[in-house]
């Protein structure tokens, strides 16, 4: 016996918990996903390509749709998932989460059965159910839009370059033109000529000697 049977058969306390997986892990394997989700009212995020289809959801599936739609988000914005596990677990000892487990020599299957839920219109995700759905895992498509993407290339050198108009020259000519002071245009003070000056400046040559 583990202590995630311990807390899902209340003999530990839920609030006294310190990790929260294991108990949420093993309620998930118990309780169908349909089951949760009609309860519950959330959208809990399908298996990925590659994975197994009727695998149940894990706990950080389930707790961060319960989390999104209740509103218990932590002050970085990221949902509670230990206090959203709290409140799970309690109502599976509480009884409002049903599991009957099958005497010995019944299979569980035919024991405990689930209600056939009729299928209904599921209406456009809002941004927060989007965010719920989406699970911190990284796909095979996510990983081929990575490796195949096209990446830019440049080099970078230090140093004063020269900037020419038309032709860009390389960065060892462009510095020893640069060094030897041809073609700096940040170097002409000819348009400082007309900036605005103080009026006893412009008219420094009428003041009486």
């Amino acid at each position: 016996t583990t202590k995630a049977d311990m807390v899902v058969n209340g003999i530990l306390p839920v609030d006294q918990m310190k990790d929260h997986v294991p108990p949420v892990n093993l309620l998930t394997s118990l309780i169908p996903r349909e089951v949760l989700q009609a309860h519950y009212s959330i959208m809990i995020p399908r298996p990925m390509e590659g994975e197994d289809p009727d695998r149940p959801p894990i706990a950080e599936e389930l707790l961060n749709a319960y989390g999104y739609s209740r509103g218990f988000m932590t002050q970085n914005g990221q949902p509670d998932n230990p206090r959203s596990a709290r409140y799970v677990l309690k109502d599976l000892l509480c009884g409002r989460l049903l599991y009957c487990q099958a005497p010995p020599g019944v299979s569980q299957s035919s024991y405990h059965t689930v209600p056939n839920t009729k299928p209904r219109h599921v209406p456009q995700p809002t941004p927060s159910a989007a965010r719920a759905a989406a699970v911190s895992k990284v796909s095979a498509a996510d990983l081929d839009q990575m490796f195949f993407q096209k990446a830019s290339l440049g080099s970078h050198t230090k140093g004063v370059q020269r900037i020419a108009s038309g032709s860009q020259p390389s960065s060892v000519s462009g510095s020893v033109m640069s060094l030897n002071g041809e073609d700096k245009p940040w170097k002409n003070h000819k348009e400082k000529r007309n900036k605005r000056e103080k009026l006893r400046r412009v008219y420094k040559h009428l003041d009486v000697q």
